[in-house]
């Protein structure tokens, strides 16, 4: 008799299981991260001749291909770090399977150091029948040394 409500048991907790719809497995790849992405940084700058909290935007292009372009306007302490309004950068990321990445970039001015940052991607919309996954979300942290900074990406 216990054998037996044993076995009923288990195919209880099995038949639930199955019930419940399996995950599919998300896999990226560089090109899923393409298009621009506003961008909102926070955080501080803790070593070097120019310390203090961060807040800026920045409008990064993304081609799919490994290579960005980007704009930012950054306050550092208070003031405007750069003598334009909007200063230029160029660089390159990679977009693992499991859809982290990384990513630097240079301003060509030269006036201001390069950065490195990790980032995630996630994906709020779902997926499309026609373009597969959608992402329009990026998590990042500048891993530069002196740098205390995160920021967050949303897909225009």
């Amino acid at each position: 008799m216990k054998l037996v409500s044993h076995l009923q048991a288990v195919l209880l907790v099995l038949g639930a299981a199955s019930a419940v719809p399996a995950h599919a497995q998300t896999t990226c790849t560089t090109s899923s991260l393409s298009g621009d992405y506003s961008i909102r940084i926070v955080g501080a700058i803790v070593a070097g001749p120019v310390a203090g909290p961060v807040n800026g935007v920045n409008l990064t292009h993304f081609d799919g291909a490994g290579n960005l372009t980007s704009v930012d306007h950054v306050v550092i302490g208070g003031a405007s770090s750069a003598p334009v309004d909007w200063r230029p950068g160029v660089g390159t990321y990679t977009v693992n399977s499991n859809c982290t990445g990384q990513a630097s970039f240079v301003y060509p001015d030269g006036k201001s150091p390069g950065l490195s940052y990790f980032f995630v991607l996630t994906q709020a919309g779902g997926t499309s029948p026609v373009y597969g996954l959608q992402f329009n979300q990026m998590e990042i942290v500048v891993s530069t040394p002196g740098f205390n900074i995160n920021a967050v990406g949303t897909k225009l």
